[in-house]
């Protein structure tokens, strides 16, 4: 996945994700390769009146976090196209679509850990990452309970951060503020450790999605 452009104002947020969204699945680290797990089905059927609730919460909080200007700028881009509408455009060359869980939380997980590794340049195949979450999604049984409301309230979450997210770390490369960049990498490297209790420094990209760095990874990044 590679930074696209999306908003022009510096949005250095590190907003809340919903309750419900705040943890990996529980067996991301061990969930078993099996077919039916990879094809496991993370979508839902999307609600209007949830996503209008969740924007409204959002900007309210970006009202409070930081000021009325960057929430009306977003209201703004958000009257001229859903969130979910720009994240579609941003990610589906990456093979990610709305209304699925997985997919979103794909595209927040990998956006962050970009932020947080500066690997700006790197293209991460989304495909296992996908594939390792819809695995664990289906290995959750908190996820299993889930309702298709709560589905919606979770993946919305993750697009919205998202956007955000993306914008700043866009803004911050085209104006190379390497101040700001190492204050995202840092919000990311604790928003996941906190939230979800992953950290991102010690995690790659491969075939099987994130993987835990070889000691030939640490090796060479210690000489960095």
């Amino acid at each position: 996945m590679l930074i696209r452009p999306f908003l022009t104002a510096l949005l250095l947020l590190a907003t809340p994700l919903e309750a419900i969204a705040q943890q990996l699945p529980r067996a991301v680290e061990n969930a078993p390769a099996t077919a039916d797990a990879v094809e496991f089905d993370t979508s839902y059927r999307p609600s209007p009146s949830i996503s209008a609730r969740m924007q409204r919460e959002f900007l309210s909080r970006i009202r409070w976090s930081a000021g009325a200007e960057v929430r009306d700028n977003l209201a703004e881009a958000f009257a001229e196209r859903s969130p979910s509408e720009i994240w579609q455009e941003l990610v589906a060359p990456d093979g990610l679509t709305t209304n699925n869980v997985a997919d979103a939380l794909t595209a927040y997980w990998v956006l962050n850990w970009v932020a947080a590794n500066g690997a700006y340049a790197v293209e991460v195949d989304s495909r296992p990452v996908q594939q390792q979450l819809r695995q664990a999604f289906a290995n959750d049984p908190t996820f299993l309970r889930l309702s298709d409301q709560q589905r919606q309230e979770m993946a919305e979450g993750y697009i919205l951060n998202f956007l955000v997210e993306h914008a700043a770390l866009n803004t911050a490369l085209a104006q190379k503020d390497l101040e700001t960049l190492y204050a995202l990498a840092m919000a990311a490297v604790t928003r996941f450790r906190n939230q979800m209790n992953v950290n991102l420094l010690d995690l790659v990209p491969g075939p099987n999605g994130f993987e835990g760095r070889s000691q030939d990874d640490q090796s060479a990044s210690s000489l960095d």
